[in-house]
């Protein structure tokens, strides 16, 4: 009878019990110390885009349209409504493709976990939650994420994975204004009814535009007015979530999902984001890392005859590699090309935000290199990629000496299996504020989250990256 009962709870009413029962001590130390790292990358990667052109048009739109000083704009001293906080700050994070994003066990979709955060943080600010409350909330948005993540392919549905946010984030955000259980979920089903995000950017023969990186702030933007307006007293259908996706598949699938949100707190997925290296896809990473070992090892472009790189599907396929990524037309196109990456790490010998600025897609001489790279896809690195999640590439450069040289990497940096150490955070985090903030700034930053706590907390780490005091 029990568990009849409990089979009989929405998706929605099931992810609202397991983000308002839990609590801070609950969550395992490993978790938490992860939430805290990832915190840190995320706010470093929403300052890092202050000037990006998509970011200065929303931030524009943002401060004119103005209203409740409740949450900061990253990057500056100003304060909005909370909705239009996560709407800048949304974007601001997504921009580069330099924040983090949540890698299966196996291979498969994924989706930018902290793609909510911006929302959570407004909502922190406004309510002067404390440090504890806002970082068991982020473990929350994590693993919900990651449970509907592992349990629905939304790419093959045409959905963009970012409709998982629109999903999430009203049930954590109410938690986060005070509202009930009950009013969450119909914060979800408000969300869920006008916030299905289509994969309309994402595609082999488009350019990409700067939706990829706005969409994010526009969902969250959404996602907080559904939970206040829920607070309000706005009523949805508790289950939209099942009726969303009763026309996306197949009857049995939906027990799937049901058996993976049950399964919350009996394991933790918020420790398998990746924080990545680069400000790149993820399926470009080990491509960059290969051709930056390339780089230390010696290696010029001057003195490339040919690069092959071997890989599985997704980097030397798809987006990453059509026949439109060795002619990028924009930035988000390129940070989304095999070739460009690879061809930008081996002609400055890194690769950060600094290797888009400028456009330099268009110079002669990158385009001579990206046009000596040659994708290769490797059956036996598509096995690995679907039995054990390897994102590993081998990379071989035909040099105009007649010599080779070959550098194999079987995790990148960044990937659960291989983290960043404390110090490479904090050379990420270095070069994604160079000329935005004060040199200690990352440390600050990092220093900040490892010891988050109270509601004083909370406010020092928005007043942290400030653009205007640089």
């Amino acid at each position: 009878m029990a568990q009849g009962k409990q089979n009989s709870r929405t998706f929605a009413q099931i992810m609202a019990d397991f983000t308002f029962g839990l609590s801070y001590n609950s969550i395992p130390r490993e978790v938490l110390a992860a939430a805290r790292r990832h915190l840190a990358d995320t706010v470093a990667c929403a300052f890092g885009a202050y000037n990006t052109a998509a970011v200065q048009a929303v931030r524009r739109y943002a401060t004119e349209k103005g209203g409740r000083a409740d949450a900061t704009i990253i990057g500056t001293d100003r304060k909005v409504p909370a909705s239009l906080a996560a709407l800048i700050n949304g974007t601001m994070v997504r921009y580069l493709d330099a924040n983090d994003i949540f890698v299966f066990s196996r291979g498969g979709p994924s989706g930018h976990c902290s793609d909510g955060t911006p929302g959570l943080l407004a909502l922190a600010e406004q309510y002067r939650r404390n440090g504890e409350e806002l970082l068991t909330c982020l473990v929350a948005s994590y693993e919900l994420q990651g449970a509907l993540g592992e349990s629905f392919n939304f790419w093959d549905r045409g959905l963009h994975v970012l409709t998982n946010v629109g999903w999430v984030i009203p049930i954590v955000a109410a938690r986060l204004t005070g509202a009930t259980p009950k009013e969450a979920v119909h914060a979800c089903g408000l969300s869920v009814a006008t916030d299905m995000v289509l994969n309309t950017w994402l595609r082999t023969t488009h350019a990409i535009p700067m939706i990829k990186g706005v969409a994010v702030g526009l969902v969250l933007e959404r996602a907080l007015e559904a939970a206040e307006l829920a607070t309000l007293g706005v009523t949805a259908t508790e289950d939209a979530l099942e009726t969303a996706l009763s026309g996306l598949v197949p009857s049995g699938d939906a027990g799937i999902i049901q058996t993976r949100l049950e399964q919350l707190r009996k394991r933790w997925t918020t420790p398998r984001n990746m924080i990545k290296a680069y400000p790149a896809q993820l399926y470009t990473q080990a491509a960059i890392e290969a051709a930056l070992g390339l780089y230390q090892n010696g290696a010029r472009a001057g003195g490339v005859r040919k690069l092959i790189l071997y890989g599985h599907r997704n980097v030397c396929g798809g987006v990453q590699g059509s026949p439109q990524a060795f002619a990028p037309a924009s930035r988000e196109a390129a940070d989304h090309s095999t070739p460009y990456v690879m061809a930008m790490a081996l002609l400055r010998g890194q690769l950060t935000s600094r290797e888009y600025d400028e456009a330099p897609w268009t110079t002669p001489e990158v385009k001579a290199l990206m046009a000596r790279i040659e994708l290769v896809e490797d059956p036996d690195r598509n096995r690995a990629l679907d039995a054990e999640g390897m994102l590993g590439v081998r990379l071989v450069a035909e040099l105009t000496n007649a010599s080779t040289k070959e550098i194999t990497v079987h995790q990148p940096k960044g990937h659960p299996d291989a983290p960043l150490s404390d110090a490479e955070l904090l050379e990420k985090m270095a070069w994604l504020l160079e000329n935005l903030a004060p040199a200690r700034t990352p440390e600050r930053l990092l220093d900040v989250c490892s010891r988050l706590s109270t509601a004083d907390d909370v406010q020092q780490l928005m007043k942290i990256c400030n653009a205007t005091t640089a």
